[in-house]
């Protein structure tokens, strides 16, 4: 029996932690003979119900991360007599008891730096180097965070491997009108239309040139609010208008598929993504997508997505007005998202990355 213990930092929200998550669920329903798993987590209770061992590791608070992965994590690995570790969120301890392999999801801290609070910049810039150069293999989400890794540490090229985020099958369209409803008047939202962005608040998402754009827009949008869900990246206080801009915070995950219900449009502007979960998780639900044509969104919404080249305060508006205020676009967009999502699957990821594992387990002298 090979033991692969898996890092899982979860309570912080965000796409690693739901990509560690989703990875794990799949892994185990696979039950693939001569391998077992243990997640090493910050948040047990995310994997309840998952038939794998889990290690609680305290992380009382970002600060404490390097000890999190540089400390504790080897401390565990020996305990339970791990083979392979794999570290989804951009780290690998720097006395690895045993062999390891890293997910780094993107490069954004190398491409905007200026966007990440100093301690997060500083943690990213020295992990990632570290964990790319003494991982068997490097996994990433997309081809475009592929190349991104091999220009940048072109000595590790040959160890960066590509194996696609999915989409859970939870996400997909809701028909309740009551329970559309129940989530509209739970957080004070009007029956008019409602344009989304759902991730972290922080400069690189564009959020404040969304909601300048949607001002621009709202005349020809009458009763429509934009919608903006997620936590706030501490230390960023974005600069928004109070007029029919409402902040909801973080959402529970059961009311995510209710939240890209219940919008006209999910819309990310954001100038940089590894992969970009959401726009995957909106198409899934039915859920027209306006993003950016920047980093790797056009290879993952392919031409499901309205995709602007530049991100202006006119073009965002003219796209919102395109998408929102016209039915027979939304509907070729829905149409097109339902069917491009359905290329995405958690099953086919864990596949891809539990042949990795072997590989690593087991490498080619």
């Amino acid at each position: 029996m090979r033991r692969v213990a898996i890092g899982a930092v979860v309570r912080t929200l965000g796409g690693p932690a739901t990509y560690a998550i989703e990875l794990v669920r799949a892994l185990a329903e696979r039950r693939t003979p001569g391998v077992e798993y243990v997640v090493l987590t910050d948040g047990p209770e995310a994997f309840d119900g998952i038939p794998v061992a889990v290690e609680h590791l305290r992380l009382r608070t970002p600060w404490a991360q390097p000890l999190w992965d540089h400390a504790r994590v080897p401390r565990t690995l020996r305990r339970v007599g791990a083979d392979l570790y794999h570290g989804t969120k951009n780290a690998v301890p720097v006395r690895c008891p045993c062999p390891s392999v890293v997910t780094i999801h993107d490069l954004a801290v190398y491409h905007h730096p200026e966007t990440f609070a100093l301690a997060q910049r500083w943690h990213l810039r020295v992990e990632t180097p570290h964990a790319v150069r003494v991982a068997r293999v490097v996994l990433t989400v997309s081809e475009h965070s592929a190349s991104d890794l091999r220009v940048r540490f072109p000595r590790v090229a040959g160890k960066v491997q590509v194996a696609p985020n999915g989409v859970s099958p939870r996400f997909r369209p809701v028909n309740d009108a009551a329970a559309l409803g129940a989530f509209r008047a739970r957080h004070g939202l009007g029956d008019g239309p409602l344009i989304a962005y759902l991730g972290t608040l922080q400069p690189r998402k564009n959020v404040e040139l969304l909601a300048a754009a949607f001002m621009r827009a709202a005349p020809a949008l009458p009763g429509a609010e934009l919608v903006l869900a997620g936590r706030i990246r501490p230390g960023y206080r974005p600069d928004l208008p109070r007029e029919r801009v409402r902040l909801i915070g973080p959402l529970a995950d059961a009311e995510l598929p209710l939240f890209y219900g219940s919008a006209a449009a999910l819309v990310n502007p954001s100038l940089y993504e590894g992969f970009g979960l959401t726009l995957v998780e909106a198409m899934a639900c039915g859920c027209p997508v306006i993003a950016l044509r920047r980093s790797a969104v056009p290879e993952v919404t392919g031409d499901a997505a309205l995709l602007i080249d530049e991100p202006t305060e006119a073009a965002l508006a003219q796209a919102l007005v395109a998408v929102v205020g016209t039915p027979a676009t939304a509907a070729a967009h829905r149409a097109l998202g339902l069917l491009r999502a359905t290329e995405f699957s958690w099953e086919r990821a864990a596949a891809a990355v539990e042949a990795v594992y072997l590989r690593a387990l087991d490498p080619v002298p």
